[in-house]
């Protein structure tokens, strides 16, 4: 139990890490993207702000789903009916179809996947409104200035 805790804390710092610099990358693309847009309408405004913020915090996801599915490989950790690929993706989301469970000494694998992917779902969707948030800021303020 120790070693799951140990090593799944590991992997969730690692993701942590991973999504701090995406939301760096995020934060700077979204001040870019608001200056690019300045003269467009506030509909394409928006859009390009969230679709450059979604596409990033996508990616991210995918390469943290990666980082515990190389986990997943290192350790053995196997299920018959999926990859596993596969097996952290339905964990990181929390999806749980309870088909594919892990036997032996990694059961906690799995919750402690689900919790990590949680918390930073979480953390996306703070991202998501912060971007709507600031693209929100930026039309008002160009409606006054008009």
């Amino acid at each position: 139990m120790f070693y799951q805790l140990l090593a799944g804390g590991l992997v969730s710092l690692v993701n942590f890490g991973l999504h701090a610099i995406i939301t760096g990358i995020v934060v700077v693309a979204a001040r870019h993207t608001a200056a690019a847009t300045d003269d467009l309408h506030v509909f394409a405004r928006v859009s390009a702000l969230l679709m450059i913020t979604m596409v990033a915090l996508m990616i991210a996801h995918t390469v943290e789903i990666a980082v515990w599915a190389s986990f997943y490989a290192l350790n053995g950790i196997e299920t018959e009916k999926a990859s596993a690929f596969e097996f952290a993706f339905e964990n990181y989301t929390a999806l749980g179809y309870g088909d594919a469970v892990p036997g032996g000494r990694f059961r906690l694998i799995g919750p402690i996947t689900a919790l990590n992917g949680l918390l930073l779902i979480g953390w996306s969707v703070a991202i998501i409104f912060e971007v709507m948030k600031m693209a929100d800021v930026q039309v008002a303020r160009k409606d006054s200035s008009s």
